[in-house]
Order: structure tokens, then sequence, then C-alpha cells
């Protein structure tokens, strides 16, 4: 055999091979930096979905206390809102259920407080509660049980600033 008939067998340079882990490298890290976003924004995501719940469920709890509440003592306030409510037993007893707004550090924390028994119930950016006797003129405070109650609540999320969630509970 001569030497222009072997054919050479020819494997891959050193700078291909470097060019190579170089693509490899690149699409690793961005890859990973994708993942890392996408793991932060699941996070986000989680969170905010609680605190909607957490809120939503704040109104259930609030409604449902208020369409229990006996209809002779009612008062609220700006930051509180205090009734009497039948016992849930057949007997006579009742217990004074209420509902504060506690500001702090930025956030207002409302505590639900009930025969001897205080818990938390929502925290949010801020909340503003006006009770109307009629159904038509809305009052920061009342002595009688209402009519309807118009709540704007400011969520507290990751997201940043959202506009107000307004509730109108029309009660009787």
């Amino acid at each position: 055999m001569t030497p222009s008939s072997i054919t050479r067998a020819r494997g891959m340079t050193l700078v291909e091979i470097m060019i190579a882990l170089s693509i490899a490298s690149l699409m690793t890290l961005t890859g990973w930096r994708a993942l890392d976003t996408l793991q932060v924004s699941r996070d986000r995501v989680v969170s905010d979905a609680a605190q909607w719940q957490r809120l939503d469920d704040f109104f259930a709890n609030i409604e449902a206390d208020l369409r229990r509440a006996s209809l002779s003592e009612f008062a609220a306030n700006s930051d509180t809102l205090a009734m009497l409510q039948p016992s849930l037993s057949r007997g006579v007893d009742t217990r004074r259920v209420s509902y504060r707004w506690l500001a702090a550090n930025d956030r207002v924390e409302v505590i639900r407080e009930a025969g001897g028994e205080r818990l938390p119930v929502a925290e949010v950016q801020s909340i503003t509660v006006a009770y109307s006797a009629d159904g038509v003129l809305f009052e920061p405070t009342i002595n009688a049980y209402p009519r309807a109650i118009r709540m704007s609540v400011i969520p507290l999320t990751a997201a940043g600033a959202l506009p107000p969630v307004d509730r109108i509970l029309a009660l009787r």
C-alpha cells in the first residue's frame, strides 16, 4: 500500500472540542437560570394563591358570623365590629364575637375574638369598612345591626400593589 492510498482517520481537534464544550456549558447555564426563574415564579404564585384563599375565607367567615348575629346587639366602627350571637347548642347562651383590624408594620392584621379565643383570620395591606342602616348611605360607625356592610381590602401579595377588593355584604 502506498501512503497516498491509506486514508487517514481524522478525529476532532482540540479547538473543536473546546467550542463544543463552550456551547454545552452555555446551554446548561441558560437552562439552569430558566429553571430557577420558573421555581421563583411558582413560589410567588403559590404564596399569592394562599393569600387570596385566606382573604376569601375571611369574607366567608365574617359573613357567616354576621348572618348568625343577634339583630339587637351590634356595634361597629372603623376598626372594630362586635356582635352577640346565640349559642350553637340549643341553650339560651350567647357569645360575643368581634373582629378587630390592628395596624402594624405596613400591614393590617384582622383578629377574630369569640368565647375567649383570639384568632388571626387575615393579613392585608389595608382595610376600610363602612356600614349602612338603609342600604344606600354608608358610614364608618353604626350602633344597630346594619342592612349592608361595604369592605374595601388591599391584599398583601408578592406581586406588588394591587387594586382594592371591594365586597358588599347585604345582610337583611
